[in-house]
């Protein structure tokens, strides 16, 4: 028990002393946090710039120009009455759709030619490209069964008809879980456990392979307090799994400030932490073990741990990867813990609903800490039987 406390004591020295994963583990997390909680706080895409290019200017026209301008959606940056270049129009104003009202727009309407408003949207990012469409649909059909609504009160049927012949019939869409479509709860979950699983690797890359480089992994070092592989596993991960439990409640108390509901089932996502934790401190020991070099074994972590949340299916499906990513992807731990906080944060699922993929968190706890203790105690042999050979030899 005494060298339990002593190697406890030892890895927080250790810890303090690296200024860079003091500053890392306590201010960063919360930085982060605060940031991109402040990029996605509106929630929703509000406001983008857009050109009216009105090339009718007739009352129909200058209605639906107001209809446009009403949507929070949309911002209209200018309006004007003359074609132009739609290229340099996008260019030089940076807007993100140009909507082009055609000549004779009204007059054709009258004598139901059908004309056709023609709407360029900047795909260069497909996210706002895709709100200011739906936003552009929305305002012209809002006009369009206004329109055929009027027409049919003209030919004397009454209102109420008028307004169940405006189309042959209805569509009734209901949004469940997020139901406003806030980018927030959506996307700020996954991004800042993405984080915590950064510095974690990050950290713990270096658990092992520092004690090699320092020349301390033998019996005057770290050896010296205990060769119990498994102990020193344990130790290694204590002080970053303590600080990565204060980081995950301080990440709940920003999510207060960002007024975040909480799940409906906050222990099975409790469970989650936990075990996403404790799977991603072994990934990080592990890869110390085999890599005498700090830098070599966080270069090596920081190449999976960059594309974790790209490939998770957190924001692209995973059926649309290639089978080879979603093999790699199985054994990273970050992946099902996105799919137990999606279930969980956002869908109001139960523990039942989450299992699979806590059982999947738990057998890569079980590959990663078997791996780790095999081929750390290879290591510790090997440093006994060094260290004895050469006292041997001046016996002799």
């Amino acid at each position: 028990m005494h060298n339990f406390w002593l190697l406890i004591r030892r890895e927080f020295s250790l810890f303090w002393s690296n200024k860079i994963f003091v500053f890392a583990f306590i201010a960063m997390p919360s930085i982060v946090a605060f940031m991109l909680g402040s990029v996605y706080q509106q929630g929703r895409i509000r406001h983008q710039p857009v050109l009216i290019i009105d090339k009718d200017n007739s009352p129909m026209s200058a209605k639906l120009c107001e209809i446009l301008s009403e949507h929070n959606s949309l911002h209209v940056l200018d309006k004007q009455y003359e074609t132009v270049n739609i290229h340099r129009a996008m260019l030089n104003s940076r807007a993100v759709a140009v909507i082009v009202v055609p000549d004779n727009f009204e007059a054709d309407l009258l004598i139901q030619k059908h004309p056709e408003i023609n709407c360029y949207l900047n795909m260069s990012n497909t996210l706002t490209a895709g709100a200011v469409g739906n936003a552009v649909a929305t305002a012209v059909k809002t006009l369009n069964a206004g329109i055929l609504i009027n027409t049919l009160q003209k030919k004397g049927i009454q209102a109420s008809l008028a307004m169940q012949q405006q189309e042959a019939f209805g569509t009734n869409v209901f949004l469940q879980y997020n139901r406003t479509g806030n980018y927030l709860l959506y996307l700020w979950p996954g991004l800042i456990f993405s984080v915590l699983q950064q510095l974690l690797l990050l950290a713990l890359a270096v658990s092992f392979s520092q004690e090699y480089s320092s020349n301390n992994f033998n019996k005057a070092g770290l050896l010296g307090i205990s060769k119990s592989a498994g102990k020193l596993i344990f130790i290694k991960m204590v002080p970053y799994c303590i600080l990565a439990f204060f980081t995950v409640l301080n990440y709940y108390l920003i999510s207060i400030y960002y007024k975040i509901v909480p799940p409906q089932h906050p222990l099975v996502l409790l469970i989650g932490v936990f075990l996403m934790i404790i799977s991603t401190s072994l990934l990080g020991i592990f890869y110390s073990i085999i890599n005498p070099m700090p830098l070599k074994a966080s270069q090596m972590l920081m190449s999976v741990a960059s594309p974790a949340f790209t490939i998770s299916g957190f924001t692209w499906p995973t059926e649309q990867m290639p089978v080879i990513i979603r093999w790699v992807s199985e054994a990273i731990p970050l992946i099902p813990f996105l799919k137990i906080m999606r279930l969980v944060f956002v869908q109001g699922a139960a523990f039942a609903d989450a299992l699979p993929h806590l059982l999947h968190l738990l057998a890569l706890i079980l590959v990663f800490y078997l791996l780790s203790l095999f081929l750390l105690k290879i290591k510790i042999n090997k440093a006994i039987i060094q260290e004895t050979m050469p006292n041997s030899a001046t016996l002799t």
